[in-house]
């Protein structure tokens, strides 16, 4: 079971998600302009200190390291085969290894979020979390363990059962996320998406027009969106804001990644910490003309980078390598201020 367990730490009390930023209340590079020609909101200096989050007692921020988080999938479905298994025991060897090679966060998957399957109902996936529990439960080892989910009655069950936190890759499409991870004081990733529970990441096919300022919409790019999608719904005191990385969509481009890379540095703004998943991704592997299996060292160089304009958490199936490439980056790179 977790090593960093909730009686440890003190629970603060949670933000009015009320305050959250409201449409248009970023620092994207063409702001909204109101009566005055002047933006809704100013930025903070970029040298504010970050908000951190308490993940269990593993602080996630520009308090600490990097964190790494390993993944572990109990969908047969999912792609990535080395990290797939519907045994307890075997999967609970597996996260062994990962928390021996330097995982902080254990990320567990119940289905594919493969954008060409179909999605799996709440209780489909809580079909699955028996299995994921009895492995959590074998472990023997120290490490936060986070349940991958969707539905805010997948993660209720989850943290009630013992996960210590929630990945939720439909970034509070469920209204009910925010309330029930308050409940239980734990840390939610909460990914760019739109409002909607069959489509996670898929930022691109949102109706902004609906959502935000015409004026906004008109002029807003694809790293713009992402921003706003993370804004919507608000957060909690223990979001991690995740920018979706990869091919959620048929209508995101590598080069769509690319510039949200360029710019991580902008997200920031939201003063909450960040993580990326960006292990093995098209948009890295085709600057150097790698397939999946060789896409380690692109992986790699962009970890470093990643972590020096401003992620706090890589999720990632390399946990060693990913390690160490994350460490470099926070000892030897620039300041993630200088990127905001």
């Amino acid at each position: 079971m977790s090593y960093y367990t909730k009686d440890s730490v003190t629970v603060s009390k949670a933000l009015p998600r009320a305050n959250s930023p409201r449409p248009g209340d970023h620092p994207h590079r063409r702001p909204v302009a109101v009566a005055g020609d002047q933006p809704f909101f100013t930025p903070p200096p970029v040298t504010a200190p970050m908000h951190n989050v308490d993940a269990a007692g593993l602080g996630i921020g520009d308090a600490h390291p990097p964190r790494i988080m390993g993944v572990l999938n109990v969908s047969q479905e999912s792609p990535y085969k080395p990290s797939v298994f519907d045994d307890a025991g075997e999967a609970a060897a597996y996260v062994e290894d990962m928390i021996e090679e330097g995982a902080d966060i254990i990320d567990v998957g119940l289905e594919s979020a493969n954008k060409r399957l179909d999605v799996l109902s709440a209780e489909e996936e809580r079909e699955r979390l028996d299995t994921a529990i009895e492995t959590i439960e074998s472990v023997d080892g120290e490490a936060v363990f986070s349940i991958e989910t969707r539905y805010s009655e997948v993660a209720d069950e989850a943290l009630a059962r013992g996960f210590d936190m929630v990945n939720d890759i439909c970034g509070f499409a469920d209204p009910e996320m925010p309330d029930v991870t308050e409940a239980h004081a734990a840390a939610v990733v909460k990914m760019a998406s739109p409002p909607d529970l069959e489509r996670p990441g898929a930022v691109r096919e949102t109706d902004w027009t609906n959502r935000c300022e015409e004026e906004w919409a008109a002029d807003a790019d694809y790293v713009d969106q992402v921003y706003e999608a993370l804004t919507q719904n608000g957060f909690t005191e223990k979001t991690i804001v995740d920018p979706a990385f990869g091919g959620w969509s048929e209508h995101q481009t590598i080069e769509d990644d690319r510039e949200t890379f360029r710019r991580l540095g902008e997200f920031r703004g939201l003063d909450r910490p960040m993580l990326v998943s960006i292990n093995r991704k098209n948009f890295l592997r085709e600057i150097a003309g790698r397939s999946t299996e060789e896409a380690l060292p692109v992986s790699l160089a962009a970890t470093a980078l990643a972590v020096e304009r401003g992620a706090d958490v890589i999720r990632t199936h390399d946990v060693s390598e990913t390690r160490d490439a994350a460490l470099v980056g926070h000892e030897l790179g620039d300041s993630p201020q200088e990127y905001a």
